[in-house]
């Protein structure tokens, strides 16, 4: 066991590689991926979803009542639906206005309850919840989907498998709220020993209600349309997720959870170190090569975005193609282009890290976790992270330098001197109290500018630093220079955690900040990304996730992630 501790740790990546913005915008999902982790304990533990009431007019206006019975006791979901115009109707978190805004509440919802969620959840930002609320949200239709499938149903057909698969989702949400915001439950109560134990586990139940709300809304509205009206074949729905759009408030939550980066980005890690070690027999080999087939298939499905941030699912699939080759050689000859091979796993991470682009370098990597999902599956326990940072006053000044020169030599990278290197300011905005960023001396918010500038900070730190003697305590050094205090306190809490800092300048004028918004979609378990901007993307999930009709099924396997369009055969 040691042995292999120890070759496990020799295969690890150092964070000089993996934490580039650039790589961390290339990961995928993995079978660690949060939502991941949510479906296979719903599946394990055979949770009971049982829709309350429906109360919804002909045109699919009211409000609808889940129950969600779990191991660890009841849970309420409570959506409420009701007419928007057109133009209210945006991806912006700056929007007023919702198609549907939904909550999670902990225990059965009385009257009283629900009048009052009733009240205050359609004002978001503006409503208050209490501490029995675990999420709150809201969604918009995707109008040309959602009416698209109407249709189809009202004149009891089936909507077009591929205009399902060009959008992916009927609603589609722009903030998911846990957390303690709006008075609503706060982290720690749910953070260890309640049923939703992990990170965004709340979120993630939210957001799989929210699709089968999606799924009985729409057929209602089509069964008061026409009572002979079709149901959406269990197929199609399985092929629609739940969309995302998402903007540059993940960006600083990065930068503030560093703790919690580590945990996520460690965990990826550990999972993949530990699958390259691994001596793979010819099933494994068959396993892999299906997987490969699976995804070149859905990437090849899978229309490309109109802004070219990320490369195109065309390309994407062609990586596959060329990984495909590789390993059915080493299938039969034990060779990669035409050599000998002792470790299949490592030397193809080589090759690809060589040649192959950054993102299908990162897409292998998901699937080899993927590949060997069992043997990977004890760390998603490890999601949550202790996220207190405390000044060790006791240290020295030399102790001090010496954390910066082993955990901070990219920080130094940057000549701050430069303008390009100051380019961009984070703010808040004071309307939505939401994440933006601005041009430094052109646009208005730089006096309220947030410390995203790590890099420039443990500079400053340093030289100041410096100028004192290496026996001095940081208690001293800090009654001088109070100002010091957050980057201490933050260098000296880090030590051990080795991926907790995103190594680059978020401030350069060449960021893209999008780069970072993959990154957490990815370990949340986001695929399907299309980018609208640098600064923001639409995303699904859940796409090809059991539906709730399935929960608890013995025959249940965790494979549904890189979902292809239902042919004749399968709609039968």
């Amino acid at each position: 066991m040691v042995k292999e501790l120890a070759k496990q740790m020799d295969l690890m990546r150092p964070a000089a590689e993996v934490m580039q913005i650039e790589r961390l915008g290339a990961l995928r999902s993995t079978s660690l991926s949060f939502l991941r982790i949510l479906t296979r304990k719903m599946m394990r533990e055979a949770w009971e979803i049982d829709r309350i009431s429906f109360d919804l007019d002909a045109a699919g206006y009211g409000e609808a009542v889940y129950h969600i019975t779990t191991p660890g006791g009841l849970f309420t979901f409570v959506a409420f639906s009701q007419e928007i115009d057109d133009a209210d109707r945006s991806d912006r978190v700056i929007s007023e206005k919702w198609d549907v805004t939904f909550a999670l509440c902990e225990g059965k919802i009385t009257k009283e309850k629900k009048d009052r969620l009733r009240n205050e959840l359609p004002k978001q930002e503006f409503g208050r919840g209490d501490v029995h609320d675990l999420v709150w949200s809201r969604a918009n239709k995707s109008g040309r989907m959602f009416q698209h499938v109407l249709e189809a149903l009202v004149n009891e057909k089936q909507p077009d498998a591929a205009v399902l698969n060009e959008v992916g989702y009927l609603f589609r949400t722009t903030a998911v709220y846990g957390n303690g915001k709006f008075g609503i439950a706060p982290y720690d109560k749910i953070k260890e020993n309640h049923p939703f134990s992990g990170a965004f586990q709340a979120q993630m139940v939210a957001v799989y209600m929210l699709r089968n709300f999606s799924f009985e809304l729409i057929e209602h509205i089509a069964r008061m349309q026409n009572p002979n009206a079709s149901k959406l074949h269990p197929e199609l729905k399985r092929i629609i997720g739940t969309g995302n759009a998402t903007g540059l408030g993940m960006v600083p939550f990065l930068v503030s959870h560093p703790k919690l980066l580590h945990q996520w980005i460690h965990i990826r890690e550990t999972a993949l170190a530990r699958v390259k070690g691994i001596d793979p027999t010819d099933t494994d080999c068959k396993r892999f090569i299906d997987l490969l087939e699976k995804v070149c298939v859905h990437f090849q499905e899978t229309v490309a975005p109109k802004v070219d941030v990320f490369q195109s699912p065309a390309k994407l699939a062609a990586g596959c193609e060329m990984i495909k080759g590789l390993v059915s050689e080493y299938r039969e000859t034990k060779t990669f282009y035409g050599n000998d091979v002792e470790k299949p796993w490592i030397r193809l991470t080589e090759i690809a890290k060589k040649e192959l682009s950054i993102e299908v370098q990162e897409l292998l990597h998901s699937l080899l976790i993927e590949c060997y999902a069992k043997r990977v599956e004890d760390l998603e326990a490890c999601t949550n992270a202790h996220d207190v940072y405390q000044v060790i006053p006791e240290m020295t000044i030399e102790g001090l330098l010496q954390i910066i020169k082993e955990r901070y030599s990219w920080a130094f990278h940057y000549n701050f001197e430069k303008e390009d290197e100051k380019y961009f300011f984070w703010y808040r905005s004071v309307e939505k109290e939401e994440p933006r960023m601005g041009v430094r001396g052109e646009e208005p918010g730089e006096d309220r500018e947030m410390q995203l500038n790590i890099a420039e900070q443990v500079q400053m730190l340093h030289k100041e630093l410096q100028r004192h003697a290496g026996d001095e305590l940081v208690a001293a050094f800090l009654l001088k220079y109070p100002t010091f205090k957050g980057i201490v306190k933050r260098v000296q809490s880090l030590r051990d955690y080795e991926y907790s800092e995103i190594q680059s300048n978020l401030l350069h004028k060449n960021t893209l900040p999008i780069h970072l918004l993959k990154c957490k979609l990815a370990i949340f378990g986001a695929e399907r990304f299309d980018p609208k901007s640098n600064r923001w993307v639409r995303i699904t999930l859940f796409q090809g996730a059991p539906l709730v009709e399935e929960i608890g099924k013995d025959d249940f396997e965790d494979s549904w992630v890189y979902p292809q369009l239902p042919t004749m055969e399968d709609m039968k």
